[in-house]
């Protein structure tokens, strides 16, 4: 029998990664979207195999009754305090009430719970949510996996191409983590249809410093780049 694994947040960048991670792997996938969602993506949903269910999402009954039977739940969704916080509340009492066993909240970022409040705005929010997690009466798998690798090239303004220079505010040996998003959706498909998941997966497509990127963007450029040190990190 096929595991039925619920997404929330599937017409996302992300979410629609997770979903073609899953249907790869033989899940039975249920897309939960929004009334107000585009045509066009539930009908691109529904050709790929998945069912597509538009609700009210601020609805816990409307949202538990297409969660029955499932595997678990998966949130990508994407946003700030109505999202992280109190969307993703719903959808986590949906499937508690649901009896659904397991539940992958959205978190894919770096490790946040060894960080003191008001450093980082986003994972305050992530980390506030996981007090309400914890208390629910089910199984649930964070995935930890650094920055998103493609931001790299787009809105992470850490290699500055046209000046042929690596932005570096702290220690240039300082190790960070990136992953792509095809294998963060990868994982995360995995963590989903495996019932041993652990609490944390914490994963990474590769460790660099700042002085690793100066080395990698030099030869694979033929370019000399250098460090930028705009300031430092204390405030």
């Amino acid at each position: 029998m096929k595991k039925i694994i619920v997404v929330a947040g599937a017409t996302g960048n992300l979410g629609g990664k997770i979903v073609n991670a899953l249907l790869a792997k033989g899940a039975d996938v249920r897309a939960i979207v929004r009334l107000k969602t585009d045509l066009k993506k539930i009908k691109d949903l529904e050709q790929k195999g998945v069912t597509v269910f538009q609700v009210n999402t601020n609805n816990k009954s409307d949202i538990s009754k297409h969660c029955l039977g499932a595997h678990c739940l998966v949130s990508a969704l994407a946003g700030l305090r109505e999202t992280i916080i109190d969307a993703q509340r719903v959808f986590l009492d949906a499937a508690v009430e649901a009896n659904v066993p397991r539940f992958i909240p959205s978190d894919y970022s770096s490790d946040f719970m060894n960080l003191q409040e008001g450093q980082n705005r986003n994972f305050d929010l992530r980390r506030e949510f996981h007090q309400y997690l914890d208390k629910a009466t089910i199984k649930s798998t964070s995935v930890f996996n650094g920055a998103f690798m493609e931001l790299l090239t787009t809105d992470m303004p850490l290699i500055l191409f046209k000046q042929k220079r690596i932005l570096c505010w702290g220690n240039p040996d300082q190790i960070m983590e990136f992953t792509t998003t095809h294998n963060i959706a990868e994982f995360t498909a995995n963590a989903a249809m495996d019932e041993e998941s652990p609490r944390y997966l914490r994963i990474a497509g590769d460790r660099v410093s700042c002085n690793d990127f100066v080395k990698l963007l030099t030869e694979l450029t033929n370019e000399k780049y250098k460090l930028f040190r705009p300031g430092g990190i204390k405030l």
